[in-house]
């Protein structure tokens, strides 16, 4: 009865998801960005006349795909489209080329295949749906929004945990004297790497309407405010230090970068330096935490001499897409340590699964929405998102240095949303600005 009964709404979902996609194209790509954590509802579809054949999938993949070919047979065309994609194209096709090498050299190319689709093709293909149908401000405002919602709900639900222990997996999460939420997620840290990003874009969205002279706007403030607070709530209460350290970054560059912030800013950092410099306990603890002397830290070195050990060997495609974990056993020394999906470190990770020629892609894309979104910000300064995309990519990079950032469902869409919100931008200014020159 539970099966059917999961069946019955897991259909009952995509449905109405289809009818909102039919009704408003914006609103549906929204709801799907506030939806990205639906990757955990999972379903198994047999496939007619095969062996017993089923192929996963997820409900975020299902309703990404009842988009995508709505999308596909409504969209708009125009040679100037074609050509505004051209910057991101070259980098992302290194990055999709690396992928598919990886999934052709992996020793089991079913699951390898699996990622493939759910963490490079799929996001891409997103991506290619966004820059269509997200053309202006009023969309972007609904895919913050959705996301914001999203954290918000993750925030409330860590709090719950956090009073109760309830729906933490792990016994030593769950004890009260030990407790890490986890929100919906399987781990803490996955909590961390979704929410750390999002909140950073939260907190410039409240500077920014906070600074608006309609009092409607700045009221309208309070709602990115809860949400970014909830944000740091769930990172706090989750334990994980990455994202708490990849959200300080972020959110120290977004406050030295936004003018009405940067003094306030200043301020905080000189007074968090002096706590460092001349508070012992605190010393001691920032030192063995960036040393990586602690337990955590200790781990991640051992990983990462472990994981350079075996890419060493195989330095051009890495291991492949999915196979870290079955090509690292001869390398691995540290037996008290278990195997890992990945490194644990961004560049590792990539290296790893797409080989060098993926990993090339993954860095150039990454530079190249820093430079854009420092182009928008330096001709247009009045305007507030580029800043706050630069912190949110800088929250991810550094958290990304002892954690795995985008290989997972919902970090895979969420990175292709945040390079799709600065092409979105990139457009829109690009024709004002031939606008003007007119």
């Amino acid at each position: 009865m539970l099966d059917l009964t999961y069946i019955i709404l897991f259909i009952s979902t995509a449905l109405a998801f289809l009818l909102l996609c039919l009704m408003n194209r914006a609103l549906g790509l929204a709801v799907l960005c506030a939806l990205l954590p639906t990757y955990l509802l999972r379903l198994t579809v047999p496939l007619p006349g095969t062996a017993g054949f089923v192929l996963p999938t997820t409900l975020l993949e299902v309703l990404f795909l009842e988009l995508f070919v709505f999308w596909f047979f409504t969209r708009r065309r125009s040679r100037l489209e074609k050509r505004l994609l051209g910057p991101w194209i070259y980098p992302a096709t290194l990055l999709l080329v690396g992928a598919t090498i990886g999934t052709l050299m992996a020793p089991d190319i079913l699951p390898a295949a699996g990622l493939y689709r759910a963490y490079f093709v799929e996001p891409f293909l997103f991506f290619l749906v966004f820059t269509d149908i997200v053309r202006g401000r009023s969309e972007r405002r609904l895919v913050l929004g959705a996301l914001g919602a999203t954290v918000a709900v993750i925030g409330v639900t860590a709090i719950f945990q956090k009073l109760t222990g309830f729906g933490i997996p792990n016994p030593l999460w769950q004890a009260e004297e030990t407790r890490r939420v986890t929100g919906f997620f399987g781990f803490p840290n996955a909590l961390g790497l979704f929410s750390a990003p999002v909140t950073v874009l939260m907190v410039g969205w409240s500077v920014a309407l906070i600074r608006s002279e309609s009092l409607l706007q700045r009221t309208l403030s309070l709602l990115p405010a809860l949400a970014a607070a909830l944000g740091i709530l769930a990172i706090l209460f989750a334990v994980s230090e990455g994202a708490a350290v990849g959200l300080a970054a972020g959110l120290a560059l977004l406050g030295l970068l936004m003018r009405p912030t940067r003094l306030l800013t200043a301020l905080l950092l000189i007074a968090a330096s002096a706590t460092i410099i001349f508070h012992q306990p605190t010393q001691d603890y920032v030192s063995l935490m960036f040393s990586l002397r602690d337990e955590s830290g200790g781990v991640r070195r051992i990983v990462w001499d472990e994981s350079v050990d075996m890419l060493a060997d195989r330095p051009i495609f890495g291991a492949g897409m999915s196979a870290y974990r079955s090509t690292l056993p001869p390398y691995h020394e540290a037996r008290h340590i278990e195997i890992f999906m990945y490194p644990h470190n961004f560049g590792l990770n990539f290296w790893s699964e797409t080989g060098l020629i993926g990993l090339l892609g993954f860095i150039w894309l990454a530079i190249l929405f820093l430079l854009t979104n420092s182009r928008i910000r330096s001709s247009f300064p009045d305007e507030w998102l580029p800043t706050a995309l630069i912190a949110a990519m800088i929250a991810i990079l550094v958290h990304g240095i002892v954690d795995v950032p985008y290989l997972k469902n919902d970090l895979a869409f969420q990175f292709w949303i945040l390079l799709g919100l600065t092409e979105s931008m990139r457009r829109q200014f690009l024709v004002l600005q031939e606008e003007d020159g007119d």
